[in-house]
Protein backbone atom coordinates (compact mmCIF):
# COMPACT_ATOMS: atom_id res chain seq x y z
CA UNK A 1 0.00 0.00 0.00
CA UNK A 2 2.83 2.40 0.72
CA UNK A 3 0.98 4.47 3.30
CA UNK A 4 1.48 3.89 6.99
CA UNK A 5 -1.86 3.40 8.72
CA UNK A 6 -2.99 2.03 12.04
CA UNK A 7 -6.19 0.39 13.19
CA UNK A 8 -7.75 3.65 14.38
CA UNK A 9 -7.41 5.25 10.96
CA UNK A 10 -8.84 2.19 9.25
CA UNK A 11 -11.70 2.02 11.76
CA UNK A 12 -12.72 5.65 11.13
CA UNK A 13 -12.51 5.14 7.36
CA UNK A 14 -14.82 2.13 7.61
CA UNK A 15 -17.25 3.99 9.89
CA UNK A 16 -17.38 6.90 7.42
CA UNK A 17 -18.15 4.46 4.58
CA UNK A 18 -20.80 2.68 6.69
CA UNK A 19 -22.42 6.04 7.47
CA UNK A 20 -22.53 6.86 3.76
CA UNK A 21 -24.13 3.48 3.03
CA UNK A 22 -26.67 3.97 5.79
CA UNK A 23 -27.93 7.07 3.98
CA UNK A 24 -28.87 5.13 0.86
CA UNK A 25 -32.57 4.94 0.02
CA UNK A 26 -34.21 1.88 1.51
CA UNK A 27 -31.72 1.44 4.35
CA UNK A 28 -34.24 2.20 7.11
CA UNK A 29 -36.87 0.01 5.47
CA UNK A 30 -34.43 -2.89 5.27
CA UNK A 31 -33.29 -2.33 8.83
CA UNK A 32 -36.91 -2.39 10.01
CA UNK A 33 -37.50 -5.69 8.21
CA UNK A 34 -34.33 -7.27 9.61
CA UNK A 35 -34.47 -6.03 13.21
CA UNK A 36 -38.07 -5.02 13.66
CA UNK A 37 -39.25 -1.44 14.14
CA UNK A 38 -38.36 -1.07 17.83
CA UNK A 39 -34.82 -2.45 17.57
CA UNK A 40 -34.19 -0.57 14.33
CA UNK A 41 -35.25 2.68 15.99
CA UNK A 42 -32.91 1.98 18.93
CA UNK A 43 -29.99 1.31 16.59
CA UNK A 44 -30.68 4.44 14.53
CA UNK A 45 -30.87 6.52 17.73
CA UNK A 46 -27.24 5.61 18.41
CA UNK A 47 -26.03 5.38 14.80
CA UNK A 48 -27.13 8.80 13.52
CA UNK A 49 -25.30 10.84 16.22
CA UNK A 50 -22.18 8.73 15.59
CA UNK A 51 -22.37 9.49 11.88
CA UNK A 52 -22.86 13.20 12.57
CA UNK A 53 -19.74 13.16 14.76
CA UNK A 54 -17.69 11.32 12.11
CA UNK A 55 -18.93 13.75 9.44
CA UNK A 56 -17.84 16.62 11.69
CA UNK A 57 -14.35 15.11 12.07
CA UNK A 58 -14.02 14.69 8.32
CA UNK A 59 -15.27 18.20 7.60
CA UNK A 60 -13.00 19.94 10.10
CA UNK A 61 -9.78 17.99 9.70
CA UNK A 62 -8.47 14.85 8.07
CA UNK A 63 -5.89 14.31 10.83
CA UNK A 64 -6.44 10.58 11.22
CA UNK A 65 -5.82 9.89 7.52
CA UNK A 66 -2.50 11.68 7.29
CA UNK A 67 0.75 9.79 7.08
CA UNK A 68 2.46 9.00 10.34
CA UNK A 69 5.55 10.98 11.27
CA UNK A 70 7.35 7.75 12.19
CA UNK A 71 8.62 5.13 9.83
CA UNK A 72 6.72 1.85 9.97
CA UNK A 73 9.84 -0.06 11.01
CA UNK A 74 11.06 2.51 13.55
CA UNK A 75 11.24 1.25 17.11
CA UNK A 76 8.20 2.32 19.08
CA UNK A 77 6.13 3.11 16.01
CA UNK A 78 2.38 2.87 16.51
CA UNK A 79 2.23 0.82 13.32
CA UNK A 80 4.45 -2.05 14.46
CA UNK A 81 2.83 -5.44 14.09
CA UNK A 82 2.03 -7.05 17.41
CA UNK A 83 3.91 -10.17 18.38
Amino acid sequence: MGVTRNGARSFLTVIAKACALSRLPGFRLGLNKILGPADAASLVAVWEPLCIFVDFLLATDDWYNKRDATLPDAEGSEDEPLG
